[in-house]
């Protein structure tokens, strides 16, 4: 996952935050994601025009560690109910993550299934 917070899906982390916070919570979550203006400074001095940005997390923004989080709590989640059980005559196993504060990595004996987690988390 390269710039994990810069994948976040917007809609997809609202989504599972409904579930979580209360309504007021959420409409500052989505005041804070829908008004995201990006930036670019080189030695200090801005060098282009600021754009608006409707992907991802904003940066240095002490709430994003946190949404990414949530967002990659949920897709672990969602791939461990879409893997099949282990069948232990094969010896075939659920893949394992290690996960850190911005990145996930999937350990695994069976490639049908790293893709599958792939997928799911595109």
């Amino acid at each position: 996952m390269s710039a994990a917070f810069d994948t976040i899906n917007r809609n997809q982390i609202l989504d599972v935050l409904k579930t979580i916070i209360k309504e007021d919570e959420l409409r500052i979550v989505r005041f804070l994601l829908s008004n995201t203006e990006i930036n670019t400074t080189i030695n200090g001095s801005s060098k282009a025009m600021p754009f608006m940005s409707n992907v991802g997390t904003p940066q240095g923004d002490s709430l994003s560690p946190v949404l990414f989080t949530i967002y990659l709590e949920n897709a672990l989640r969602e791939i461990r109910t879409t893997l099949p059980e282990p069948n232990s005559s094969y010896g075939r196993e659920i893949p394992s993550e290690i996960t850190y504060a911005d990145d996930v990595n999937f350990i695994g004996h069976d490639y049908a299934n790293i893709a599958k987690i792939q997928e799911t988390l595109e």
